[in-house]
């Protein structure tokens, strides 16, 4: 079953007031590479063609989004 990070919650901001980061309008998908997690920008967002870093340390909590075999959805 393959998951993708949906939402991360932050223990400090990142801009004021900023303590959540999830998939949505401006956001495409949220990446763990090594220690950090990236947040990937849509094309038409104001993060578009960009990648920000955010440091695992100033990570509090995830949230995951688990994706369902196809055989086990259809049945």
């Amino acid at each position: 079953m393959a998951a993708s990070i949906e939402i991360i919650y932050l223990r400090f901001p990142v801009h004021p007031n900023i303590t959540v980061i999830q998939i949505g309008p401006g956001i495409a998908r949220i990446d763990k590479e090594g220690d950090s997690y990236f947040v990937i920008g849509t094309e038409d967002g104001p993060l578009a063609g960009k990648k920000v870093e955010i440091p695992s340390d100033n990570v509090s909590a995830i949230q995951w989004t688990l994706e369902e075999p196809a055989a086990a959805a259809s049945s």
